[in-house]
């Protein structure tokens, strides 16, 4: 409970906060384009997934502790994140070309860290797929299915894809035995290749994105310095690895690597973090 009150205390005063800052007059309000990134969201979504979690909502006052710079307990408006301005419309409203990340035109290209209490971990992209694939996230679907990406992107390549609409019943069970044909000598049946596709269906003419988590880490900090990582939640879904950038150490360059699996909990998960020398 002490949490939800500490949350739903700086949803209001940053909410005030931006009543005054558009009354004095905003010269970016008239202009076209998204609206500004939402400051309870900068403040409080660690992973930048769009949504607070029960996590991150558990760890709320940790996060409003660091925001006290003077230690007095008690947040001031100077302490707070300074409501943002509306940015500019991007170039490019295009759906995702084939093979490119479907995160690509939305504002997840820079991380944001300016909001981000220091020593924060934020988790960028990750969802690419290779350019053959046209958008379906054959790692994903390979690894879930026991094989390699070749088998499957092989066995994919006699079935026939509808052209305007859904495939009608006899073309989708034309479809179907091509791939089990090509499959099921891999020991994968019906009802598995059935499980996995549905999983990792989706719509990117909608921006839509497969099924997924995104990951989440702490920093490791000593002496001013980033040591390391302790990895909170591996994630899952992600297609290669995503840019990792630590708030207040942007100079601080991450690999990230990951691990396929036939769980889809553990598919496309963070399997280590180290700092680059």
């Amino acid at each position: 409970m002490k949490f939800f009150i500490a949350f739903v205390a700086i949803a209001g005063l940053i909410t005030t906060g931006i009543s005054s800052h558009k009354s004095r007059g905003d010269r970016n309000c008239n202009r076209p384009g998204p609206p500004p990134p939402d400051p309870i969201l900068s403040l409080f979504d660690t992973d930048h997934n769009d949504e607070i979690s029960a996590q991150e909502l558990e760890q709320a006052a940790a996060v409003l502790k660091k925001l006290d710079w003077d230690q007095d307990g008690k947040l001031t408006r100077k302490e707070l994140p300074r409501p943002p301005h509306h940015r500019p419309p991007p170039g490019d409203h295009r759906p995702p070309r084939p093979g490119e990340d479907p995160r690509n035109n939305r504002d997840q290209q820079t991380p944001l860290t300016q909001n981000a209490p220091a020593g924060s971990v934020i988790f960028t992209g990750g969802y690419k797929t290779d350019p053959r694939d046209h958008g379906r996230p054959v790692s994903l679907i390979a690894a879930a299915l026991g094989v390699k990406e070749d088998v499957f992107r092989q066995a994919f390549s006699n079935v026939k894809p509808t052209r305007g609409g859904d495939p009608s019943p006899a073309h989708a069970r034309t479809n179907k035995k091509v791939l089990m044909d090509a499959l099921g000598k891999y020991g994968i049946t019906n009802e598995r290749l059935d499980t996995v596709s549905n999983y990792y269906r989706y719509r990117p003419e909608s921006r839509e994105l497969w099924k997924h988590v995104p990951a989440s880490a702490k920093a490791i900090i000593k002496d001013g310095n980033v040591t390391g990582f302790k990895i909170t939640n591996a994630g899952s879904g992600y297609t290669t690895p995503p840019t990792v950038t630590v708030a207040g150490h942007e100079a601080v360059q991450v690999k990230a690597a990951l691990e396929f699996s036939k769980t889809f909990k553990s598919n496309g998960s963070i399997k280590s973090l180290r700092i680059v020398k």
